[in-house]
């Protein structure tokens, strides 16, 4: 979507500029995505580790904000993003692996909610458990399809795809929400979901 509008563009060189930088941010995640999947074994094994640097954290929800919005738009849905209780933005963590864990579960509300639904991310600090330690809570509630209470059970197992109702027609590997568990188990976190079938699904998780 963003270089029909670069070639549209050409000659004003500050939304070149602004498309280059999101253009990067997606391809950049891109990469980062295909690295993650074929890295799936190495999670399973146990043999994964964490690349834990220093990094803004208004930023990356910028960048998802960049790589959802237009998928959002293209089903005439309302995506929001709240984050009024954030209190450190700097902090230490994977990047790469937060990125992911955000982008599957909000690629997932967009594709399982249908035209003109709404899907809400909230970002909170809560209360430390120690003071070196932030801990966020990234909620996504969509208001789409849902999942049935049986295939709650085995959401997170690798290729397990809701075999009744709108959701069997939707193309996926089965893998994402599999490594989303993955990378948050590896990070110590947790991972919730409530979900009915026809009344929508919300994802927490805390880091």
């Amino acid at each position: 979507g963003l270089l029909p509008l670069l070639q549209e563009e050409a000659n004003n060189p500050k939304h070149v500029r602004e498309y280059t930088q999101k253009i990067f941010a997606a391809s950049q995640h891109l990469l980062g995505l295909i690295n993650n999947v074929l890295d799936m074994n190495k999670i399973e094994s146990g043999g994964a580790v964490l690349n834990i640097f220093e990094w803004n954290l208004a930023e990356v929800i910028d960048e998802i904000n960049t790589i959802i919005r237009p998928q959002a738009n293209a089903k005439k849905q309302r995506f929001e993003i709240s984050t009024l209780s954030l209190k450190n933005e700097h902090v230490l963590g994977d990047k790469l692996r937060i990125n992911q864990i955000l982008i599957n579960i909000l690629s997932n509300a967009v594709k399982y909610t249908g035209e003109g639904g709404s899907i809400l991310m909230k970002v909170d600090e809560l209360d430390p458990v120690d003071e070196n330690y932030s801990r966020i809570r990234f909620t996504v509630r969509d208001n789409g399809q849902g999942m049935s209470t049986e295939y709650q059970k085995v959401l997170f197992e690798p290729f397990s795809r809701e075999q009744t109702g709108a959701g069997s027609q939707i193309q996926g590997s089965g893998l994402g929400m599999t490594i989303t568990k993955s990378l948050v188990d590896l990070m110590h976190g947790s991972i919730q979901v409530e979900s009915r079938t026809g009344q929508g699904t919300t994802f927490i998780v805390e880091l």
